[in-house]
């Protein structure tokens, strides 16, 4: 084995394993405080977060509305087409083609 090329990876795994806990670390901490900071506002005034965030999306010019859309025709696409009828014929005929 070539010692200097172990130690260098192994250098760079715990690099990146540092990076990545960092970055997860941020996440927590960032969800943490919306949340703390969501629930001492809905506390202190009554006000809850669909009524935030309904402001939040006001504030944004419905660009958060639009992100919600594009999410749902991104995540649509390569779903199996409801019609069971026509769903099963295409397998069968894939079936029979595999089998050919």
């Amino acid at each position: 084995m070539n010692l200097p090329l172990v130690i260098g990876s192994l250098i760079v795994s715990l690099l990146l394993l540092w990076w990545l806990l960092s970055i997860i670390k941020a996440s927590f901490k960032t969800a943490f405080l919306i949340v703390a900071v969501i629930f001492t506002i809905q506390v202190l005034t009554g006000v809850g977060p669909l009524q935030i965030f309904a402001k939040i999306e006001e504030w944004l010019g419905g660009s958060v509305g639009n992100l919600g859309k594009w999410l749902q025709n991104w995540g649509d696409k390569g779903k199996v087409n409801p019609d069971i009828k026509k769903q099963s014929a295409i397998w069968m005929l894939q079936i029979i083609a595999e089998l050919l």
